[in-house]
């Protein structure tokens, strides 16, 4: 085995044990947010689709759809949904700027907490998107009442589990992410809680554009 299967062994993200649970709340809260926006002649890029089951059940509301992530697993599963208007490959947003592909809609859900340099994420984003162009982000939700409620009920640790590999490294408050997206030119046209109830909401969605 050569170092490059090794380190796909060792540390591809487990799509294959990994459940889609989060993804039923989400898709209900991302398809209200979908139904009032004009996407139906769009191409939709979405980083970070996974397995591919929350890209193939908001695909319906664009006029094609791709997917993209580096997991091997992750796309292995998600070609299992492809068809003429909805494709999935394994290639990174550096690789795709250098193509100069650009793009009207852009999504990314659950994917900007895993990264270590969020604004860099963001600003690589900016470069594929129209300047007409809307981004549509979720990543789990982070505030006092619900941060008060782990410690009390002592669910520190598993939330926050840092044994967790390819977990959750980056948490967002309404504010951070407010912060953060304004630092990197995007401005937010409309936000939702997704998940439970606000304020111990398991997500919040952020519909934005460029500044």
């Amino acid at each position: 085995m050569n170092d490059e299967n090794l380190v796909n062994k060792e540390f591809d993200y487990d799509w294959i044990n990994n459940n889609t649970v989060h993804h039923k709340y989400l898709i209900k809260s991302i398809e209200k947010i979908l139904k009032n926006q004009d996407t139906t002649s769009s191409e939709l890029l979405d980083i970070g689709c996974g397995n591919g089951f929350l890209t193939k059940n908001i695909s319906k509301y664009f006029k094609s759809t791709i997917g993209i992530d580096l997991s091997d697993t992750g796309i292995e599963q998600a070609q299992k949904f492809s068809n003429e208007k909805l494709q999935f490959k394994k290639i990174s947003l550096d690789q795709m700027i250098k193509e100069g592909k650009r793009f009207k809609f852009i999504s990314s859900f659950e994917v900007i907490e895993h990264q270590y340099l969020p604004d860099d994420f963001l600003n690589q984003i900016n470069k594929i998107l129209e300047d007409d162009g809307k981004l549509l982000i979720s990543t789990p939700y982070h505030g006092y009442v619900k941060n008060l409620l782990i410690s009390l009920l002592g669910k520190h640790d598993f939330h926050f589990n840092p044994l967790w590999r390819h977990g959750h490294i980056k948490f967002f408050s309404i504010k951070t992410l407010n912060d953060l997206l304004k630092k990197c030119n995007f401005k937010v046209i409309e936000r939702k809680f997704s998940g439970r109830f606000y304020p111990i909401s398991n997500s919040m969605i952020f519909l934005i554009k460029k500044n």
